[in-house]
């Protein structure tokens, strides 16, 4: 027979045209037997997870009935630590402004004093100590600059 291009044998590329919308092809040599199975219509949820998923959830509600309590007090715990964690910080940077303020006033660096004692006064408004170097370094500031008096009438009440 030989080689007749694209690799297709003979009885294919001699194969007639069909007509246009029509179903007939070349039959095979040997026709395939036909199987007829029926199908039966089952439940398709076994009666048996019903039980299993009532398990499961009575086990996942006793975990965390069991649980919770565990988890609320480490929540009252950790935010215990986190409130004397902060206050202790608040602590120290009060204290740092508090005598970075009065070095800056015995070296008589008063506007940054001012400023010092004014973040100090942030973190402790009720503090009387801050309170005082406050107003006097303002009285301070306004014998010699009058911007700042503004400021100092309003501490003073």
């Amino acid at each position: 027979m030989g080689y007749m291009g694209f690799g297709m044998q003979k009885w294919i590329y001699a194969m007639r045209a069909r007509k246009p919308f029509s179903m007939n092809r070349k039959k095979s040599f040997t026709t395939l037997p036909r199987h007829e199975r029926e199908f039966k219509i089952q439940n398709s949820v076994k009666k048996d997870s019903f039980h299993i998923g009532i398990v499961l959830f009575i086990l996942i509600v006793f975990i965390l009935y069991t649980l919770l309590p565990k988890w609320h007090e480490y929540e009252k715990e950790r935010i215990s630590q986190e409130m004397t964690h902060t206050t202790e910080l608040d602590n120290r940077a009060f204290n740092f402004l508090k005598k970075s303020g009065l070095q800056r006033l015995k070296s008589k660096n008063y506007v940054g004093a001012l400023s010092e004692f004014k973040l100090a006064q942030k973190i402790k408004p009720q503090s009387e100590e801050i309170n005082l170097l406050l107003l006097e370094t303002i009285s301070i500031l306004c014998e010699k600059d009058e911007k700042y008096c503004s400021d100092f009438e309003i501490l003073q009440f």
